[in-house]
Protein backbone atom coordinates (compact mmCIF):
# COMPACT_ATOMS: atom_id res chain seq x y z
CA UNK A 1 0.00 0.00 0.00
CA UNK A 2 3.08 2.71 0.68
CA UNK A 3 4.24 1.45 -2.32
CA UNK A 4 1.15 2.83 -4.45
CA UNK A 5 0.88 5.78 -2.23
CA UNK A 6 4.66 6.73 -3.26
CA UNK A 7 4.16 5.97 -7.11
CA UNK A 8 0.86 7.97 -6.79
CA UNK A 9 2.84 10.77 -5.29
CA UNK A 10 5.57 10.50 -7.99
CA UNK A 11 3.32 10.42 -10.89
CA UNK A 12 1.37 13.89 -9.06
CA UNK A 13 4.49 15.48 -9.02
CA UNK A 14 5.93 14.51 -12.39
CA UNK A 15 2.67 15.49 -14.09
CA UNK A 16 2.73 19.03 -11.82
CA UNK A 17 6.52 19.67 -13.33
CA UNK A 18 5.25 18.75 -16.94
CA UNK A 19 2.02 20.57 -16.83
CA UNK A 20 4.21 23.64 -15.45
CA UNK A 21 6.87 23.62 -17.91
CA UNK A 22 4.33 23.69 -20.95
CA UNK A 23 2.45 26.51 -19.35
CA UNK A 24 6.62 28.41 -19.12
CA UNK A 25 7.12 27.11 -23.00
CA UNK A 26 3.46 28.65 -23.83
CA UNK A 27 4.02 32.09 -21.83
CA UNK A 28 7.46 32.01 -23.42
CA UNK A 29 6.29 31.55 -27.27
CA UNK A 30 3.51 34.01 -26.77
CA UNK A 31 6.06 36.60 -25.57
CA UNK A 32 7.85 36.36 -29.24
CA UNK A 33 7.57 38.49 -31.80
CA UNK A 34 7.69 37.50 -35.80
CA UNK A 35 9.18 41.09 -37.05
CA UNK A 36 8.42 41.66 -40.63
CA UNK A 37 11.03 44.10 -42.08
CA UNK A 38 10.88 45.77 -46.00
CA UNK A 39 13.55 48.00 -46.99
CA UNK A 40 12.50 49.79 -49.97
CA UNK A 41 14.42 51.20 -53.02
CA UNK A 42 12.28 53.54 -54.86
CA UNK A 43 12.53 53.96 -58.87
CA UNK A 44 14.99 57.50 -59.91
CA UNK A 45 11.73 59.06 -61.04
CA UNK A 46 9.04 58.38 -57.96
CA UNK A 47 8.21 61.56 -56.86
CA UNK A 48 7.99 62.72 -53.19
CA UNK A 49 4.34 63.05 -53.77
CA UNK A 50 4.81 59.06 -54.74
CA UNK A 51 6.58 58.28 -51.82
CA UNK A 52 3.92 60.29 -49.48
CA UNK A 53 1.15 58.35 -51.71
CA UNK A 54 3.05 54.73 -50.72
CA UNK A 55 3.55 55.66 -46.98
CA UNK A 56 0.03 56.52 -46.57
CA UNK A 57 -1.30 53.36 -48.15
CA UNK A 58 1.44 51.48 -45.44
CA UNK A 59 -0.41 53.29 -42.51
CA UNK A 60 -3.74 51.47 -43.74
CA UNK A 61 -1.97 48.26 -43.16
CA UNK A 62 -2.58 48.77 -39.32
CA UNK A 63 -6.11 48.58 -39.59
CA UNK A 64 -5.55 44.45 -40.68
CA UNK A 65 -5.78 42.24 -37.47
CA UNK A 66 -2.19 40.77 -36.27
CA UNK A 67 -0.48 43.69 -37.63
CA UNK A 68 1.27 45.47 -34.75
CA UNK A 69 3.89 48.99 -34.32
CA UNK A 70 3.71 49.38 -37.84
CA UNK A 71 6.26 51.77 -39.18
CA UNK A 72 6.97 53.60 -42.31
CA UNK A 73 10.66 55.32 -42.17
CA UNK A 74 13.53 56.29 -44.08
CA UNK A 75 17.20 56.15 -43.54
CA UNK A 76 18.80 58.34 -41.73
CA UNK A 77 22.34 56.58 -41.22
CA UNK A 78 25.27 58.66 -41.83
CA UNK A 79 27.00 55.10 -43.00
CA UNK A 80 26.18 54.70 -46.54
CA UNK A 81 26.00 51.48 -47.10
CA UNK A 82 22.09 51.43 -47.36
CA UNK A 83 22.62 49.72 -51.22
CA UNK A 84 20.07 52.13 -52.18
CA UNK A 85 17.59 51.34 -49.85
CA UNK A 86 15.88 54.20 -48.84
CA UNK A 87 12.90 53.32 -46.60
CA UNK A 88 11.41 50.79 -44.13
CA UNK A 89 8.29 49.07 -43.38
CA UNK A 90 8.55 47.40 -39.99
CA UNK A 91 5.73 46.08 -38.06
CA UNK A 92 5.36 42.28 -35.57
CA UNK A 93 3.00 39.51 -35.68
CA UNK A 94 2.19 37.45 -32.73
CA UNK A 95 2.46 34.44 -35.34
CA UNK A 96 3.26 33.13 -38.82
CA UNK A 97 -0.87 32.27 -39.21
CA UNK A 98 -1.45 35.79 -38.55
CA UNK A 99 0.97 36.79 -41.61
CA UNK A 100 0.68 34.22 -43.87
CA UNK A 101 -3.07 33.53 -43.23
CA UNK A 102 -4.50 36.94 -42.61
CA UNK A 103 -2.03 40.22 -43.98
CA UNK A 104 -0.28 38.54 -47.11
CA UNK A 105 -3.90 37.82 -48.86
CA UNK A 106 -6.09 40.56 -46.99
CA UNK A 107 -7.27 42.95 -49.50
CA UNK A 108 -6.08 46.03 -47.87
CA UNK A 109 -2.34 44.70 -48.13
CA UNK A 110 -3.19 43.37 -51.86
CA UNK A 111 -4.27 46.93 -52.65
CA UNK A 112 -0.95 48.05 -51.04
CA UNK A 113 1.20 45.97 -53.12
CA UNK A 114 -0.48 46.85 -56.58
CA UNK A 115 0.23 50.75 -55.52
CA UNK A 116 3.94 50.43 -53.87
CA UNK A 117 5.83 47.73 -56.58
CA UNK A 118 5.21 49.89 -59.80
CA UNK A 119 6.85 52.77 -57.87
CA UNK A 120 10.04 50.38 -56.56
CA UNK A 121 13.45 49.62 -58.04
CA UNK A 122 14.07 46.87 -55.22
CA UNK A 123 12.17 45.46 -52.48
CA UNK A 124 14.10 43.10 -49.49
CA UNK A 125 11.56 41.11 -46.65
CA UNK A 126 13.20 40.17 -44.20
CA UNK A 127 11.64 38.22 -41.37
CA UNK A 128 13.05 36.93 -37.92
CA UNK A 129 11.69 35.79 -34.10
CA UNK A 130 12.81 38.38 -31.89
Amino acid sequence: MQRFKILILLLVIGLVTLSTSTLDMTKEQEKKKLQHIVLIQFKEDSSAEDVAKIQQAAMTLKEIAGVNQLLFRENISPENLNQGYTHSLTMWFASEKDRDEIYLPHPLHQDFVALFVPQTEKVLVFDYWE
